[in-house]
């Protein structure tokens, strides 16, 4: 029992201890972007679906928050400024799955094939549900989600702040939006930290505890007797499925989704997982709240049939082009036996003591604007 709580702690440690230095520095990287871009810049082009505004909303998304909450929040306020319904979706995809503290962390748990996989698996999924939204979306649905948004959205005690919506400029000062940065960062790290280490201490106790038998039954890594399509859609199902009830969004489950790679699940199986951050419980409940019932039961609908056709599409053509890594001999994630002096203790060293000052920095900040 003691050596197993031991190998739990052991692995929460030196998963932190891998993955901070990127999160600090793509939370960081987010906030300044968001603090001297403003919204209202872009909102008004997105008003209708064609390819210049899905580029953009791609573009915006991809330089904006990876917090899914924040990406929910911050589509609902395009909805509001006039965004059609496939640029905002857009818009959540791509600032959930091609942010650049999601690419560092991948690269850093998971590797380079896994990296381009979720740039692949992200274009794909926007162009897919982009598609999908503008031709087959119900026109009764649509309608009603916009007058639940429109009720929601306007109505007295109805509006939610809206996170990333608006910036508390109160000049224009390189040292104002610094501060104002320093907000974004306090905020992204109180909504979506939660679920890092959420996901990080699921991740832990999943490595330390659960058999490796128990991943390669449930993923039918050593079934030979069924066709290999039909194990890859289990397996994308199984990654969307899993998604949907593991209640951790954003960054919380790239790592878990390490632990399944390491637990047998396949290429896609992985991608699936990773794109579903959208499809969460708690991410739907949010769609509930913006927009009603119908519109969430929708989103859910067109989301999850998109992630699996665009991971299925990423799995197929990686496997013919030879990139898909093999998978590790163990169900043990691998991590350092040691902190050695290398660029990951040095970043460490750098943004450990950086990240904690900017937080206390931009909670100060937020108070201030209350």
């Amino acid at each position: 029992m003691w050596l197993m709580v031991k190998n739990i702690f052991t692995e929460l440690f030196y998963m932190i201890w891998e993955i901070y230095w990127g999160l600090a520095l793509g939370f960081i990287l987010s906030s300044l972007v968001r603090a001297f871009i403003s919204t209202e810049t872009i909102s008004s082009r997105l008003g209708k679906n064609n390819l210049k505004a899905i580029a953009l909303s791609t573009f915006f998304g991809a330089i904006s928050s990876s917090c899914s909450y924040a990406a929910a929040s911050m589509a609902r306020t395009l909805k509001l400024k006039g965004s059609t319904w496939p640029n905002a979706v857009t818009f959540m995809a791509a600032s959930t799955n091609l942010v650049f503290e999601i690419f560092i962390v991948i690269v850093t748990l998971l590797g380079w094939a896994f990296f381009g996989a979720e740039v692949a698996g992200g274009l794909l999924f926007i162009i897919i549900s982009a598609s999908l939204i503008a031709w087959f979306y119900p026109k009764k649905v649509k309608d009603d989600g916009d007058k639940h948004l429109e009720h929601t959205g306007h109505a007295p005690g109805g509006h939610e702040h809206d996170h990333g919506a608006h910036h508390h400029h109160t000049g224009n000062s390189f040292g104002k939006k610094l501060a104002t940065a320093s907000g974004h960062f306090y905020m992204d790290v109180m909504m979506v930290g939660k679920d890092i280490l959420i996901g990080v201490v699921i991740a832990s106790v999943l490595m330390a505890v659960v058999p490796l038998t128990f991943w390669n039954t449930l993923f039918l890594t050593n079934n030979h007797g069924l066709p290999h399509f039909v194990v890859l859609l289990w397996n994308i199902l199984m990654g969307v499925f899993i998604a949907i009830i593991s209640f951790v969004c954003s960054v919380g489950n790239l790592v878990i989704a390490t632990v399944f790679w390491h637990g047998g699940i396949s290429f896609g199986g992985v991608v699936a997982y990773i794109l579903a951050d959208l499809v969460t419980i708690p991410m739907l409940a949010v769609y509930r709240r913006y927009y009603g019932t119908k519109t969430m039961l929708a989103l859910l609908l067109f989301l999850a049939v998109s992630i699996i056709i665009a991971s299925l599409l990423v799995d197929v053509s990686f496997d013919v082009m030879g990139w898909i890594p093999k998978h590790p001999k163990t169900g043990f994630m691998a991590m350092h036996d040691a902190i050695k002096l290398n660029y990951e203790t040095i970043l460490n060293i750098i943004f450990i003591p950086a990240s904690i000052i900017y937080f206390f920095w931009g909670r100060k900040q937020s108070n201030m604007s209350m």
